[in-house]
Protein backbone atom coordinates (compact mmCIF):
# COMPACT_ATOMS: atom_id res chain seq x y z
CA UNK A 1 0.00 0.00 0.00
CA UNK A 2 1.34 3.41 -0.99
CA UNK A 3 1.28 6.19 1.63
CA UNK A 4 -0.72 9.29 0.75
CA UNK A 5 1.44 11.93 -0.91
CA UNK A 6 0.13 15.20 -2.20
CA UNK A 7 0.82 15.83 -5.84
CA UNK A 8 -0.77 18.57 -7.89
CA UNK A 9 -1.49 17.71 -11.48
CA UNK A 10 -2.79 20.64 -13.49
CA UNK A 11 -6.03 19.97 -15.35
CA UNK A 12 -5.82 18.96 -18.99
CA UNK A 13 -8.60 21.16 -20.28
CA UNK A 14 -7.31 24.59 -21.40
CA UNK A 15 -10.25 26.48 -19.89
CA UNK A 16 -9.80 24.69 -16.58
CA UNK A 17 -6.10 25.62 -16.63
CA UNK A 18 -7.03 29.23 -17.34
CA UNK A 19 -9.56 29.24 -14.50
CA UNK A 20 -6.99 27.76 -12.10
CA UNK A 21 -4.41 30.36 -13.14
CA UNK A 22 -6.88 33.19 -12.69
CA UNK A 23 -7.89 31.84 -9.28
CA UNK A 24 -4.22 31.84 -8.30
CA UNK A 25 -3.79 35.42 -9.45
CA UNK A 26 -6.90 36.50 -7.53
CA UNK A 27 -5.58 34.78 -4.40
CA UNK A 28 -2.18 36.43 -4.85
CA UNK A 29 -3.88 39.81 -5.26
CA UNK A 30 -5.93 39.27 -2.11
CA UNK A 31 -2.83 38.43 -0.07
CA UNK A 32 -1.04 41.48 -1.47
CA UNK A 33 -3.97 43.76 -0.62
CA UNK A 34 -4.15 42.31 2.89
CA UNK A 35 -0.43 42.89 3.39
CA UNK A 36 -0.71 46.48 2.19
CA UNK A 37 -3.66 47.11 4.53
CA UNK A 38 -1.71 45.73 7.50
CA UNK A 39 1.35 47.81 6.58
CA UNK A 40 -0.79 50.95 6.24
CA UNK A 41 -2.36 50.29 9.66
CA UNK A 42 1.08 49.95 11.26
CA UNK A 43 2.36 53.15 9.64
CA UNK A 44 -0.83 54.99 10.60
CA UNK A 45 -0.55 53.78 14.20
CA UNK A 46 3.05 54.95 14.38
CA UNK A 47 2.13 58.35 12.92
CA UNK A 48 -0.75 58.81 15.39
CA UNK A 49 1.50 57.85 18.32
CA UNK A 50 4.18 60.27 17.20
CA UNK A 51 1.59 63.03 16.69
CA UNK A 52 0.13 62.50 20.16
CA UNK A 53 3.56 62.52 21.77
CA UNK A 54 4.40 65.67 19.83
CA UNK A 55 1.23 67.40 21.06
CA UNK A 56 2.16 66.51 24.64
CA UNK A 57 5.53 68.20 24.18
CA UNK A 58 7.61 65.05 24.38
CA UNK A 59 10.50 65.28 21.91
CA UNK A 60 10.77 62.28 19.58
CA UNK A 61 13.05 59.57 20.87
CA UNK A 62 13.38 60.99 24.38
CA UNK A 63 11.35 58.95 26.83
CA UNK A 64 13.43 59.74 29.94
CA UNK A 65 16.08 62.25 30.95
CA UNK A 66 19.54 61.43 29.68
CA UNK A 67 22.57 61.91 31.95
CA UNK A 68 25.69 62.46 29.80
CA UNK A 69 27.85 60.93 32.58
CA UNK A 70 26.06 57.57 32.41
CA UNK A 71 26.93 54.90 29.89
CA UNK A 72 24.20 52.31 29.59
CA UNK A 73 24.95 48.73 28.73
CA UNK A 74 25.02 45.16 29.90
CA UNK A 75 27.95 43.47 31.53
CA UNK A 76 28.86 40.15 33.01
CA UNK A 77 31.44 39.40 35.67
CA UNK A 78 34.20 37.08 34.55
CA UNK A 79 35.90 35.43 37.49
CA UNK A 80 39.54 34.45 37.36
CA UNK A 81 40.20 30.72 37.28
CA UNK A 82 42.85 28.93 39.35
CA UNK A 83 45.02 28.64 36.27
CA UNK A 84 45.21 32.39 35.77
CA UNK A 85 45.60 33.12 39.51
CA UNK A 86 48.88 31.20 39.77
CA UNK A 87 50.48 32.84 36.76
CA UNK A 88 52.93 35.64 37.47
Amino acid sequence: MRPFMFSLNPPRHPLARLALGLAGLVLLGMFTAFGLIVAAAVVLGYAVRRLLLGLRGVPPGATRPVDPNVIEGEFSVVEKTRHTLHRH
